[in-house]
């Protein structure tokens, strides 16, 4: 009996039950008649697509052994900085989909590569309603993401213009959200090490073999700096970290081109000196700081001094290669623009509430 036909049944016989009604209700008559919940519209629809009967198949493309098996999907798809691979990333996909991995957040992995590759109608002809099967079938999406996407594809399918369609459009979690960062680093990556190829082509042979010491003191840097001074909490903190090390790489990248040029300001001894003991004012401060500044976040005094000390042999680094890759470029230039750096870093921790 539902909650209406109780309260029916009530004030048909107010007159002359009403004292037993009430109690009636007030012991959970009403309350213990199971309610049926509605479907949102995405659920509905997913429930209809993956009704539908699909084979697997096995479509032709360059991949085969092992070389399907430890697929990219993500690299054969967007290229990162090479040409994409429609039919690899076709391939790619459907094995993967044939081969779940329950323990893996990749939202792109089989079912989600498929989704995009059948909606854009690369490596195969557009099929919008397979792309909303496979979208169904992303069990790592949030609901808010599934409402999107759902509703996104729809619109594609129902509208007569093919606009694009990426997985990377109606994303909603932190653990999307650092996958979809991971790909434009990844991208960023490639292009930045193809440059850095070039300057390093063009060094002196001294400067060529100093570079790998330098680099590695760059990349120590760069792991301290994203794991001890970005917060990381929230559930976009991958996300935070992989910015602000694409950031880090930039700078790295940005240095050599600008050392390289002697495109930095002037800068005399008296200068480095001021400088230095502003960078050292302020790092003094963080250190002497309450331990309730950093009450809330992961950012706490210790990992920035594990980063600074990281810094400073970074700056030495530097100042070695800079002597036999830059021999008219003072060192003292060059060691007064990276403290220009580095204070911006620290400044900006000093705002940390």
């Amino acid at each position: 009996m539902s909650r209406q036909q109780v309260w029916g049944i009530s004030i048909r016989v107010r007159s002359v039950l009403s004292f037993l009604i009430l109690p009636a209700v007030c012991f959970g008559f009403a309350q213990n008649t199971p309610q049926k919940e509605t479907k949102r519209h995405w659920e509905n629809i997913c429930d209809i697509a993956t009704a539908k009967p699909l084979t697997a198949i096995h479509p032709d493309g360059p991949l085969a052994g092992d070389r399907l098996k430890n697929c990219d999907e993500i690299a054969l798809y967007y290229g990162l900085g090479e040409k994409p691979n429609y039919p690899a990333a076709l391939q790619c996909g459907w094995y993967q989909r044939s081969h779940p991995q329950d323990t893996n957040g990749n939202m792109f992995y089989g079912p989600g590569v498929l989704t995009m590759l059948y909606a854009k109608g690369e490596g195969v002809a557009r099929d919008y309603d397979l792309a909303i099967r496979f979208a169904c079938e992303n069990g790592w999406a949030a609901e808010a993401e599934m409402t999107g996407r759902i509703a996104h594809l729809e619109q594609l399918r129902d509208s007569s213009a093919h606009a694009p369609f990426d997985l990377c459009d109606d994303i909603t979690s932190g653990l999307s959200d650092g996958y979809c960062t991971s790909i434009q680093t990844r991208t960023a990556d490639n292009l930045r090490t193809k440059k850095l190829k070039e300057i390093v082509s063009r060094l002196p042979l001294s400067a060529k073999i100093s570079f790998p010491s330098l680099q590695a003191a760059e990349s120590a840097f760069e792991e301290a700096r994203v794991s001890g001074e970005v917060d990381l909490t929230g559930t976009s903190r991958g996300a935070f970290q992989l910015r602000e090390e694409e950031k880090l790489r930039d700078q790295f990248l940005i240095n050599l081109q600008r050392f390289g040029r002697g495109d930095i300001p002037a800068a005399s001894e008296g200068d480095l000196s001021r400088l230095d003991e502003n960078l050292n004012d302020i790092y003094r401060q963080i250190q002497r700081s309450p331990a309730s500044k950093w009450e809330f976040g992961t950012i706490k005094p210790e990992s920035i001094r594990d980063t600074e000390r990281k810094w400073v042999l970074l700056a030495d680094k530097w100042e070695s290669f800079a002597r036999l890759a830059y021999p008219n470029l003072s060192t003292t230039r060059v060691r007064t623009q990276l403290i220009r750096l580095r204070l911006h870093q620290l400044r900006s921790l000093m705002t940390i509430d």
